[in-house]
């Protein structure tokens, strides 16, 4: 076999790796709940959701996520808060582009208080520093506002 051919022969094989191991991951996707320890220490619990699913009126943290390497974990891309997971989530305008990032799943973590909330968002982005909210770890303004490690998945 020439050399070039035993490198297409060795890419080949390389690509057909790596979708298999794609293909494995997503089929591995079964995981219910992850915890997130935020900048503070204090550990973020929250609920793994697939993005066609209907969100209740309830408000919440949400987050944009990906599986994280080899299928173990998340890996958030994007952290904000809303207080109506169901009408913010309806058509989010940075979904598309968390999809094209891998995003699969939307994390949930409720809670009724705003300065709870806003408290969770800020925690966690400075500690997980999600790419989609920027370097200071920005997101948008909760309407009516004014002016990670992963620790464990299952």
């Amino acid at each position: 076999m020439s050399g070039s051919g035993a490198r297409g022969e060795l890419y080949k094989n390389i690509r057909l790796a790596y979708q298999y191991e794609q293909t494995a991951n997503i089929g591995a996707i079964r995981m219910s709940e992850a915890i997130f320890r935020g900048q503070s220490g204090r550990l973020h619990r929250f609920s793994v959701h697939r993005p066609h699913e209907a969100f209740g009126d309830a408000p919440g943290v949400y987050c944009f996520a990906r599986p994280g390497l080899g299928g173990r974990g998340w890996t958030p891309l994007f952290i904000s808060r809303t207080g109506n997971l169901s009408k913010r989530l309806a058509s989010h305008e940075q979904w598309p582009d968390a999809q094209r990032l891998g995003a699969t799943h939307i994390l949930i973590h409720l809670h009724d208080e705003r300065d709870a909330r806003e408290y969770v968002e800020a925690d966690l982005a400075t500690a997980l520093r999600p790419v989609m909210n920027g370097p200071g770890g920005e997101s948008e303004p909760e309407a009516g506002a004014v002016g990670p490690r992963l620790v464990w998945a299952a």
